[in-house]
């Protein structure tokens, strides 16, 4: 990478920590024998917990709000849909050391480090009261308190203008396609987030602090 860059930003949910609703639902729908019915857990996150439905609680939507739609839909699914919420940290189970690590040594060198995340409002500070690194971003820009999701440009520029940010110089970390997309086109240096090793070779690459 030829460009020098002066500052990272770094996406949360599966860049940073593992997330997956299938974690917590797989303990919740299960066969006779106690495994997990792994049908009956498809059905319910493309019906009643849906990836629209999350992503309206990124967006901004209080939590009590969202429980009580889906319920409203689905009556019979009361207690799971209360779940979604309740046993949210069930979904995280843990770091992803690579980049965590990469995050750290960056800090340790003096770099700024800034977050930019679609996550809830209500939901972000329990997981950051979790992971000490978290709280470690010099700047972190949470959708669900903004009103805005990635890839809208909008909450881009928010982070650009509240870390005062040169997209040119700034490294930007995410797992979604359309995230580096936007990413891309306002200037920033991307890496599409796939997995650790491609990461970490990337990382080491780059002109970002290694030690």
């Amino acid at each position: 990478m030829a460009v020098t860059l002066d500052a990272v930003v770094f996406d949360v949910g599966n860049v940073l920590i593992h997330w997956d609703p299938r974690r917590l639902f797989r303990k919740l729908f299960t066969n006779v024998d106690m495994t997990a019915d792994d049908d009956r857990v498809d059905w319910f996150l493309a019906n009643v917990c849906t990836p629209d439905w999350n992503v309206e609680q990124d967006r901004g939507r209080p939590l009590s709000e969202a429980v009580a739609e889906a319920v409203g839909r689905h009556p019979d699914y009361a207690p799971q849909i209360r779940a979604y919420y309740g046993r949210f940290q069930e979904m995280i189970p843990g770091v992803i050391p690579e980049s965590v690590a990469a995050l750290g040594r960056a800090k340790a060198a003096g770099m700024p480090v800034h977050g930019l995340t679609n996550f809830g409002a209500e939901t972000f500070p329990p997981t950051a009261q979790r992971f000490a690194f978290l709280r470690d971003f010099d700047t972190v820009v949470v959708s669900g308190e903004e009103g805005v999701i990635k890839p809208d440009p909008a909450i881009f520029e928010i982070l650009i203008a509240r870390a005062g940010l040169d997209p040119k110089r700034t490294a930007f970390i995410d797992d979604s396609a359309a995230n580096i997309e936007t990413a891309t086109s306002l200037g920033f240096v991307t890496h599409h987030f796939t997995g650790p090793a491609p990461f970490t070779a990337w990382w080491s690459g780059a002109s970002l602090p290694t030690d």
